[in-house]
């Protein structure tokens, strides 16, 4: 009988260390948070890319902002490193400063040098080959983290007149939309400064091709010249144009594998497209975002963000700057601006990245993951120990998880 009672306990025994294991899992499945240390380089700045082609300052509207690179996947047939033209009764918003069909503003950039990758900087080199999907990511020299950029928003549930493909010929749109999964890019930048083209944007939007990914990285209209909604507006305009059915046959785009990235200002704007998604004419059209990267994005712009725990009294002033505000008590746009306040259940799926003593407060984003659960959205919540802000949270494993995430939800 001794023998027998000493059997089950030692099973209750192996049950409940079962169960504490499982619970502790670092590799959680589904819905997750989850705390890292992050390393000292920027990965995708470490690295050289083979094969990857930029076709540079393609135009999605009619001001000298509303430009776009495009870096291309190493598979890429030639001829995606020319600019789409429009598509005779194509779509019914496509204007002509919309379409772009100056040929001349799109050239086609190499690899590596362009990328502004190099052996210098600050910071420990990157020692490993480049992640990748054959796209030919190779090993460099190792690049500083100090490209952390500006935090910034962008509101919009009225964004943009969009582009969307289709304009009531679902069937042009289907017979246009092609095979490889695409991502829209965001800088950052406290929206008054920031540009695609920068050494670290630049090598993110290669990277994210090395991983299969066509990836669109973005400029727009800059505060206070073009306070809110103006980028909102300009990146919803973007994200319409490759909705396109010229943008999508050009480049060889799947209209139902498309997300979005943004680091800081072009993590709320991210956000914000993600958010409201559901009003825009594209969205009706069947044409959605499926995938959403935010890191270090703002995501409440309202009073909530000047109480103690909230941002530096000169954040506060881009924040209104931003906002086209003189006060907080007096400024309506700061909800409409808000991720926070426009979460459906329609929301595309999240990956948010968030250090934990960096200028934007943690809880901003802690907030905007609660509320997107309440509303059943799947999170993936990574809370980097530090104070590395934006894209400068990317050494190897972080841009690895926001890849595999890309992977998961766009394939």
């Amino acid at each position: 009988m001794r023998s027998g009672r000493r059997t089950l306990l030692a099973l209750v025994a192996a049950v409940v260390a079962l169960g504490a294991v499982a619970s502790c899992s670092t590799d959680p499945v589904g819905d997750e948070n989850r705390t890292v240390t992050a390393g000292p380089v920027i990965y995708p700045l470490s690295l050289r890319y083979h094969g990857i082609d930029v076709v540079a300052d393609v135009p999605y509207g009619s001001d000298a902002l509303q430009r776009l690179d495009v870096c291309l996947p190493a598979d890429s047939a030639p001829d995606t490193t020319r600019t789409p033209t429009p598509t005779p009764g194509g779509t019914a918003s496509a204007t002509a400063d919309e379409v772009g069909a100056d040929a001349g503003g799109a050239d086609a950039a190499g690899d590596g040098s362009a990328s502004g990758v190099g052996t210098s900087g600050a910071g420990v080199a990157a020692a490993g080959a480049g992640a990748g999907t054959g796209a030919g990511a190779g090993a460099g020299a190792g690049a500083g983290a100090g490209a952390g950029d500006g935090a910034g928003d962008g509101d919009g549930a009225d964004a943009g007149a969009g582009a969307g493909a289709g304009a009531g010929d679902a069937a042009v749109a289907d017979a246009a939309s092609g095979t490889r999964p695409a991502v829209l890019m965001i800088h950052g930048g406290s929206w008054s400064h920031g540009d695609k083209a920068t050494a670290a944007y630049r090598s993110v939007c290669k990277y994210l091709a090395s991983e299969g990914f066509v990836t669109f990285n973005v400029d727009y209209r800059l505060a206070p010249t073009d306070p809110f909604p103006a980028g909102l507006d300009d990146v919803r305009r973007a994200l319409d144009w490759v909705f396109r059915p010229t943008t999508l046959s050009t480049y060889d785009v799947d209209s139902k594998r498309v997300g979005v990235f943004g680091g800081s200002a072009g993590g709320n704007l991210a956000a914000m497209l993600a958010v409201t998604d559901h009003d825009s004419t594209a969205y009706a059209e069947g044409d959605r975002i499926r995938a959403v990267v935010d890191l270090s994005g703002p995501t409440n712009l309202t009073t909530r963000s000047t109480e103690a725990d909230g941002v530096s009294a000169a954040f506060q002033r881009k924040q209104l700057l931003y906002l086209g505000c003189r006060t907080y008590s007096d400024c309506p746009a700061a909800t409409r601006a808000s991720p926070e306040y426009h979460v459906t259940s329609d929301t595309a799926p999240f990956f948010i990245g968030h250090s934990t003593d960096e200028f934007i407060p943690l809880w901003e984003s802690q907030e905007f993951a609660a509320t997107l659960r309440r509303h059943d959205v799947p999170v993936t919540f990574v809370a980097v120990e530090g104070s590395a802000h934006s894209i400068a949270q990317l050494d190897e494993a972080m841009s690895k998880r926001v890849a595999s995430f890309l992977r998961e939800h766009l394939d």
